[in-house]
């Protein structure tokens, strides 16, 4: 078992001089779901899948129910959960600003982050010449037409380049008229352009 990662280049930010900066991503190889997790936390117990299923359920209640109470949860082997906050500034009053509970942090427990620190890395490097604008955009498209819409991660990961060329490719396609941007900040999704639609 192994992590295989890619390492990618992106120039300083606001326009900074220097050489680019290097930066390591590992490439997911799948995803577990819920029915995956069940099924081999069943196969290593003595406990059913459907068992495990509404321990999990119960777990995930536990956490709610801990950070409602304004607590913290701490599990020896896994990690410790706590609110994630998010500020949001009033331009008209500045000492008036509205607040949110925008997701939970999740910090790796010791014993986890040394048993992670064990797994072999392998370096993934392209052997192939990026894709012409052509062939991404066939990509992009083929990605649309399954999903519906595509956001950053999901384009560089599809075309298997830098968070920093996705985002430059997909302004790029809005410029055209491919695609429309919507939402905002970390929440940005892309969709076709209603020309695109119905070309």
């Amino acid at each position: 078992m192994a992590i295989k990662f890619k390492v990618y280049s992106t120039p300083k930010p606001n326009g900074r001089k220097g050489s680019k900066l290097s930066h390591a991503r590992a490439i997911s190889q799948g995803t577990y779901n819920l029915e995956k997790v069940c099924r081999l936390i069943s196969e290593r117990s003595a406990v059913s899948s459907a068992e495990v299923k509404s321990v999990l359920d119960s777990f995930a209640w536990v956490i709610e129910l801990a950070l409602e109470d304004g607590c913290h949860v701490e599990l020896d082997d896994l990690g410790y959960f706590s609110p994630s906050l998010r500020t949001v500034p009033n331009k008209k009053k500045t000492d008036n600003n509205t607040v949110y509970v925008d997701g939970i942090n999740y910090r790796c427990s010791t014993s986890l982050r040394e048993k992670l620190r064990q797994i072999d890395l392998v370096h993934v490097k392209d052997k192939k010449k990026p894709d012409s604008w052509e062939e991404r955009k066939k990509k992009l498209l083929s990605h649309i037409a399954i999903w519906d819409s595509i956001s950053p991660r999901s384009y560089a990961e599809a075309i298997g380049c830098s968070r920093y060329r996705a985002e430059a490719d997909l302004k790029k396609f809005v410029e055209e008229g491919v695609l429309v941007r919507v939402g905002y900040r970390n929440k940005v999704m892309y969709l076709l352009a209603n020309d695109e639609k119905n070309g």
